[in-house]
């Protein structure tokens, strides 16, 4: 009986050290391959545009019925105030939300914590934003803008480079992975819907003035936000650390422990 008793108090023990209260870590080959892949991204989107015989808008206007049916329908002219609404949501978004989770790290965990959501941050945004450089040269689809106006062009070096939307992308990303860490960081917390509605709402919203702005097609912003969203799920879901319970049952025998993941 005291054999038991000892068995008993050891494995009670061992659950409570076997709980980890840090929702994410940090794993070296992890994080290296991460690394690792966003470099070589970056190098072959750099080469590639030297390499490319990308030329600049010649004043081209093209025509509207190549475009296919759904697309048609959410094409608009150049319009410089969304551009610019664009551009700063772009990066608000993501740096919002790091803030955010940063502000309640530094209040409530280690610094080691806050390094943490640091690194996966990084590595989240410079996925979000190296995945669409490289699909938009090798697609090389003509922007909406292109459609309407031999005057009108905002970037003649960049008016191939539609599909798809890196605004729209970093975006989702920086909602996404804002919402997922928070929930994971402040299970308890009552802002975790406000949190989410608005990083969404915003996101959404720069998906809109993308296509508004006549940058993007509709299918440019919708696939950006679904590669925006697994990007912003997929790194800090690598981090994640599982949080294992362990079950004690007395049997006729002995005891039996079992860890639940």
């Amino acid at each position: 009986m005291k054999g038991k008793k000892i068995v008993l108090a050891f494995a009670f023990v061992f659950s409570i050290c076997a709980v980890s209260a840090q929702p994410f870590k940090l794993d070296v080959t992890k994080d290296a391959i991460i690394g690792g892949g966003l470099l070589t991204g970056e190098i072959f989107h750099n080469v590639y545009e030297r390499i490319s015989s990308q030329k600049g808008w010649d004043g081209t206007v093209y025509n509207k019925d190549d475009v296919n049916a759904f697309d048609r329908n959410f094409m608009y002219a150049y319009n410089k105030p969304l551009n610019a609404v664009g551009n700063v949501l772009m990066v608000a978004i993501p740096a919002g939300a790091l803030a955010v989770n940063a502000l309640g790290i530094y209040k409530n965990y280690e610094l080691t914590d806050l390094l943490t959501e640091t690194v996966m941050a990084a590595e989240t945004f410079l996925m979000a934003h190296t995945v669409p450089h490289i699909v938009k040269p090798l697609v090389s689809r003509v922007r909406p803008y292109n459609y309407f106006s031999a005057f009108d062009n905002p970037n003649k070096d960049d008016w191939d480079r539609s599909f798809f939307s890196g605004h729209t992308s970093m975006a989702f990303a920086g909602a996404t992975f804002g919402s997922y860490t928070f929930c994971k960081w402040f299970p308890d917390s009552k802002l975790k819907i406000p949190v989410i509605a608005i990083s969404y709402s915003l996101a959404t919203f720069t998906g809109i003035s993308r296509v508004y702005a006549g940058c993007h097609f509709a299918t440019d912003v919708l696939t950006g936000a679904v590669v925006g969203t697994a990007i912003g799920f997929l790194v800090p879901w690598l981090h994640s650390v599982s949080t294992k319970e362990t079950q004690i049952a007395l049997l006729p025998n002995g005891v039996m422990v079992k860890k639940v993941l």
